[in-house]
């Protein structure tokens, strides 16, 4: 498992549950996590997927993922932490 580029290596993983009202009686649910260590945050990923997590893309987007879940779909991010100042595309910080 590979682990998200941040500046300082913690990350927060949001969940989003996206479900039919009338099968679940409400419109889904959504979390946001305390910053984690990217480890810790994959292992939490897993966890909620049911699987082990492969991460995605070319690192200028936040890993994401999804899967089905029962009347809808759930999809997990792991994001930067808000107000932290972001690397450089370069690798230098700003």
């Amino acid at each position: 498992m590979s682990t998200p580029n941040t500046n300082n290596g913690r990350v927060i993983v949001r969940v989003r549950d996206q479900v039919n009202r009338t099968l679940a009686g409400h419109d889904g649910r959504k979390y946001t996590s305390p910053p984690h260590e990217p480890a810790d945050a994959l292992t939490l990923v897993g966890l909620l997927l049911g699987r082990t997590p492969h991460t995605n893309g070319n690192g200028t987007e936040p890993p994401s993922w999804s899967c089905p879940v029962a009347g809808g779909r759930r999809t997990i991010t792991l994001d930067p932490i808000p107000g932290q100042p972001q690397p450089a595309a370069d690798g230098n910080r700003s």
